[in-house]
């Protein structure tokens, strides 16, 4: 049965649109308030019976235009959550970007459960606004919502929006559909941490992504803390200078870099990663401490990357390298990581993904795709 206020608010608005005609104007030529109007176009409330056939009239349509019942939209909500920020993008079907908003990580296993739902739902009402759920299909990649009780835990938090459809994993099948598409290959991430992933012939291998405390290499939350840890061993005496040290100290704000330890501990691996990028500034200066680290972490990464290509066939083997890291900084880590590759007798096509990981997500959730992965 259908909605008749959502339906006369939809028509009405769509309407005094393609007629060029503000709220205001329609309100006065009906004798009523510019609140009233928006008030019905909203679906919460009717204009009286009584004002009908005028309001027809005006918008140049009849009685049964005005209430004819409207199929909406089919719309697609992607939804990639990292350790340090979670992406939302709503697009229609021919894959025009309708809306984007960035919150904060929703990684279930850093800020717990209750905390990664509470986002999600800050994030899918605030996105879709006035968009009816009921028309939305989404697809929500979480990193650690792959692992077990996760996945089922936010697809049953998922259903009780009232999506068209909804499916929820890991962030990993973001990369993967960005990356390599229906594709063989292998799929890596660099994020606030780490993981690989192989396809072939539609099946998924995985390796890494054991978190921080068990490896992680390649990622921002490893690279911040050896870029962190060669500061502290400058002042320490234990280790060699760098120009790492004048960076780091810069950062943190404080007149040592080991007065400031207690706050890298409780910022967690947000802040920790958050130093990654001064790798990088030291590089651009010749610094040799900084090319040490880029090179035992690009050594560490190319043994995931070799064994997930274990699970693929074909020469080369095409790896897309995702996540914004790796994206800003393209100039030293894939020549750095292809110097470790060139040692294995098979070769690697290495590709960054330019597409976003966001917009993996909306090709799962079922927005079709127009063109092959732009890695």
């Amino acid at each position: 049965m259908k909605d008749i206020s959502a339906c006369l608010a939809a028509n009405l608005k769509r309407r005094r649109k393609e007629l060029h005609m503000t709220q205001l104007q329609l309100a006065e030529a009906l004798g009523y308030s510019e609140k009233a109007v928006s008030k019905w176009e909203s679906g919460k409330g009717l204009p009286p019976t009584a004002i009908l056939p005028r309001l027809a009239r005006l918008l140049e349509v009849t009685l049964d235009e005005l209430m004819r019942e409207v199929e909406a939209e089919p719309l697609f909500l992607g939804i990639d959550g990292g350790g340090t920020k979670t992406e939302f993008l709503l697009a229609d079907g021919d894959g025009v970007i309708l809306n984007r908003l960035v919150l904060g990580s929703s990684n279930p296993n850093d800020i717990g459960m209750d905390a990664t739902k509470q986002l999600l739902q800050r994030g899918i009402y605030q996105i879709c606004g006035e968009h009816p759920l009921s028309a939305v299909s989404v697809y929500a990649g979480i990193a650690g919502g792959g692992t077990a009780g996760n996945a089922e835990k936010l697809q049953e938090f998922l259903t009780r929006f009232g999506f068209l459809r909804a499916n929820a994993g890991s962030d990993a099948r973001n990369a993967i559909a960005a990356g390599l598409g229906d594709g063989n290959g292998v799929a890596v991430i660099m994020g606030t941490g780490s993981i690989a992933y192989a396809q072939q012939d539609g099946k998924q291998y995985r390796l890494g992504g054991h978190g921080y405390l068990l490896g992680d290499a390649g990622s921002g939350f490893a690279l911040g803390r050896d870029v962190i840890l060669a500061a502290l061993k400058q002042e320490e005496g234990s280790g060699d200078a760098t120009a790492l040290y004048p960076l780091v100290k810069a950062q943190c704000g404080g007149e040592t870099v080991l007065e400031r330890l207690s706050s890298f501990y409780q910022g967690g691996k947000a802040v920790i990663a958050s130093y990654a990028p001064l790798l990088f500034t030291a590089l651009e200066q010749g610094d040799a401490i900084a090319a040490n680290i880029l090179e035992n972490n690009m050594q560490a990464l190319a043994s995931t990357v070799i064994g997930a290509a274990r699970h693929t066939v074909g020469d080369p083997v095409r790896v897309a390298l995702c996540g914004g890291l790796v994206q800003a900084n393209r100039q030293y880590v894939l020549p750095a990581l292809q110097a470790q590759l060139q040692r294995e007798p098979r070769r690697y096509a290495l590709t960054v993904c330019e597409t976003a990981m966001a917009t993996g997500a909306l090709y799962l959730a079922g927005m079709p795709r127009k063109e092959e992965p732009l890695c």
